[in-house]
């Protein structure tokens, strides 16, 4: 049974905490060769006794099948976080700080926290290997609230629309040809292994979600996953992968391929 996120909840592993990111150790790995920080775009807020004061609706705790060999950190940003310059500096000094801890540190991050720890990894002393999956490098038109209001002609899809898809800082950054994303910094790590989904037929849709996101995306003419069109999504690294799944799917897709490589 999937365990959901609650107001007034304390929150267990909380290791880094400033206004712009949380941090929390997941599990603790069996030895110290290989770490993975993993950001999946979720925002949360804790009071100075770590208890859960906001969280993005219907947010799950972050439980992933992953190998116990392997320590997990997740990074959440805060509600009050500036954006996702601001938070790329931070993650960076938390990654330095762990310097000499771990044989392997993967910078792993999911659609706009991709976009985080690509530009997290220009601050970074270690040599990391990072993964971006479903990452929206030139934007994607579903993070401008303004511009879906005039696409979107049903109330009821507004009304969706308005439901599902936050509207904070780092949203605002990922927004076509934002200040973010014009002044993107240059990426450093050892490897990047980039991973680029998209869903183009109902015969590959896995579950209801795929369903729903092939939908959205052939609505709104995204050509890509439901969320991140697919040319936003390349970008010079030393590996491309293509999946096809929805945007709802990636990141457990993703994380799949990273661990049998």
């Amino acid at each position: 049974m999937k365990k959901f996120v609650f107001k007034n909840q304390v929150m267990d592993g909380i290791v880094y905490n400033t206004n712009n990111v949380v941090i929390q150790k997941v599990q603790e790995g069996k030895n110290h060769k290989r770490c993975y920080i993993i950001g999946n775009g979720h925002s949360l807020s804790v009071d100075k006794n770590y208890v859960i004061t906001k969280h993005d609706p219907a947010m799950q705790q972050f439980k992933l099948k992953i190998s116990k060999d392997i320590t997990i950190y997740a990074f959440y940003f805060t509600f009050e976080c500036i954006g996702m310059e601001e938070s790329s500096r931070e993650i960076a000094i938390f990654v330095n700080s762990l310097y000499n801890k771990y044989e392997q540190i993967f910078l792993i991050g999911h659609s706009k926290c991709g976009l985080c720890l690509y530009n997290a990894s220009h601050y970074c002393r270690n040599v990391i290997t990072l993964v971006t999956i479903s990452t929206p490098f030139k934007g994607s038109i579903i993070a401008d609230k303004k511009a879906m209001d005039k696409i979107l002609k049903s109330r009821i899809l507004k009304t969706v629309y308005n439901a599902i898809f936050s509207n904070h800082n780092v949203d605002k950054d990922i927004i076509p040809n934002s200040q973010f994303i014009q002044n993107l910094q240059s990426a450093s790590y050892k490897e990047h292994i980039n991973i680029i989904s998209s869903l183009k037929k109902i015969s590959s849709c896995k579950d209801f979600m795929d369903l729903l996101l092939l939908f959205w995306d052939k609505i709104l003419q995204i050509n890509g996953d439901g969320i991140v069109p697919h040319d936003s999504q390349i970008i010079n690294s030393t590996r491309t992968i293509e999946i096809s799944c929805s945007h709802a799917n990636s990141l457990i897709r993703g994380l799949d391929i990273i661990e049998k490589l």
